[in-house]
């Protein structure tokens, strides 16, 4: 505060640290109103990859990178259990509320069947 104070203003401030007001019911709501104006190096040395912002279509490719970079892979959970015990009806829950594609048995050999390569002829035989 005191350089602000010192460059822009009439110096009148005096410096205070941190710790001498730290206590005070003013101190949480102390604010500056400072106007910034974007760089020229963010003008014109970027490309942007989404200058519109962020959309439903880039949505994808920033979940991806964003994953990537941080090593972030998706997590896998299988479901088993005898016939009838809810297996495909809870999984239907998490899938719904998290997101998620839900894949049973049958959906994995429709896609083998569906196959045109030696696999799905395999598969089919």
């Amino acid at each position: 505060m005191l350089a602000i104070s010192e460059g822009i203003g009439s110096g009148a401030i005096n410096e205070v640290t941190m710790a001498d007001v730290i206590n005070e019911p003013w101190c949480e709501f102390m604010t500056v109103d400072v106007k910034l104006e974007c760089s020229d190096i963010f003008i014109n040395g970027i490309q942007w990859v989404c200058p519109e912002g962020i959309a439903k279509e880039s949505m994808k490719m920033l979940n991806d990178e964003f994953n990537h970079f941080r090593g972030l892979f998706p997590l896998k959970v299988i479901i088993n259990g005898p016939p009838a015990s809810g297996k495909t009806f809870f999984a239907a829950k998490l899938c719904e509320e998290y997101g998620i594609p839900h894949l049973t048995i049958q959906n994995i050999i429709d896609m083998g069947m569906a196959l045109t390569n030696d696999y799905g002829k395999k598969l089919k035989e």
